[in-house]
């Protein structure tokens, strides 16, 4: 019977599970998920393309949404998230690069207390999307993260996070509202072929200045910021040192190589590259 349990003809129930695998039921045709709250991680691409998919309530447990998880959904209209996203270790959970990108028919969604950050493009194109609840612990919304929600007429909130990329509102109702109250944000995108990128953004408030910033395993510390450029070093990262300066809107490559990858083919390739918008 595999992992799926029938209850209904058009209804399946997730059998007990700790994770969902990377693209574990990518394209499957379910219409309504039950999951219980043993899982607690959902990877790369799980229920991608699920084009029946109507519903989903997903397990308490769950502290990772990875990158792509429920994309091209294109008949999810509810889905039911836990109260709270962390890890067993009380660390922040994830919504990943993604996740809900293309899901045309979902009208309202509540991001769990816990979430940091909203990966890049987590709902680009989900054009029915009207009411958005963000939680107290959000600190960052990443680039094209609602980008393409043309319905989206209210942000609940109860205060804006400091991190918000240029585009994360582009062709909303909020664009000219989130673009009177943010202030530019240093973003630096760490890409390698065959891996997903590794994107980290920092806050340009000039009180940082000369005090050392960090997410996950990269630490930065801004050394001077005006309105036209920043100036700042990686302090802390496989390809630390240096000071860069980067002007406003302007993407700049700050690593770039490329080598010979063994077991592939041909080259791979590794760039690091900042933004200051």
């Amino acid at each position: 019977m595999g992992i799926f349990r029938k209850s209904t003809a058009d209804k399946v129930k997730y059998r007990n599970k700790d994770r969902v695998e990377r693209g574990e039921f990518r394209g499957h045709e379910i219409e309504e998920l039950e999951m219980p709250d043993t899982v607690r991680i959902i990877g790369e691409s799980g229920f991608r393309e699920c084009r029946k998919l109507r519903r989903a309530s997903l397990s308490n447990s769950l502290c990772e949404l990875g990158a792509y998880a429920f994309r091209d959904c294109d008949m999810l209209e509810n889905i039911v998230m836990p109260g709270e996203m962390k890890y067993p270790d009380g660390e922040n959970g994830l919504l990943g690069i993604g996740c809900f990108e293309g899901c045309g028919l979902l009208r309202e969604i509540v991001i769990p207390e816990g979430i940091a950050v909203i990966g890049a493009n987590a709902f680009h194109n989900c054009a029915a999307l009207e009411s958005v609840t963000l939680p107290r612990s959000l600190r960052a919304i990443r680039s094209g993260a609602f980008s393409g929600c043309a319905r989206l007429k209210n942000l609940i909130t109860p205060v804006l996070p400091e991190l918000i990329a240029q585009d994360a509102f582009h062709n909303t109702p909020q664009q000219e509202l989130i673009a009177e109250k943010r202030r530019p944000v240093l973003t630096i995108m760490h890409t390698m072929t065959y891996s997903l990128p590794e994107i980290y953004q920092f806050s340009t408030a000039n009180r940082l200045i000369g005090n050392e910033q960090t997410e996950g395993d990269m630490t930065i510390m801004l050394d001077a910021v005006d309105e036209n450029r920043i100036c700042f070093r990686i302090t802390q990262y496989r390809h630390a040192g240096g000071s860069h300066v980067v002007p406003l809107n302007t993407p700049t490559r700050l690593f770039y190589e490329e080598y010979d990858c063994q077991g592939r083919t041909g080259m791979q390739k590794e760039e690091i590259i900042a933004s200051y918008r």
